[in-house]
């Protein structure tokens, strides 16, 4: 994992209150019980880290950390 992935593997496993070790890569959010107004909390929590705003529907069918990070990357986020 690469510092974006991991700064939003930290936010997911926060808002979702998951033991970071199960945000392995290619884990899948459903999997391990993150659920839509999870996303959501999410979401929000990424876009004000990075300054970044996503749309809504990008945000449909993200079902892992990595693909959140290819997202926040495609809108300009880096880690300082």
């Amino acid at each position: 994992m690469d510092l974006i992935e991991r700064e939003i593997a930290a936010i997911v496993a926060e808002v979702a209150e998951l033991d970071p070790s199960v945000l392995v890569p290619g884990a899948r959010l459903p999997d391990v019980d993150v659920d839509s107004l999870n996303m959501v909390e999410i979401a929000v929590d990424i876009e004000r880290r990075f300054d970044i705003r996503f749309d809504e529907e990008e945000l449909a069918g993200v079902e892992t950390v990595e693909r959140l990070a290819e997202l926040a990357r495609a809108h300009g986020a880096t880690v300082a």
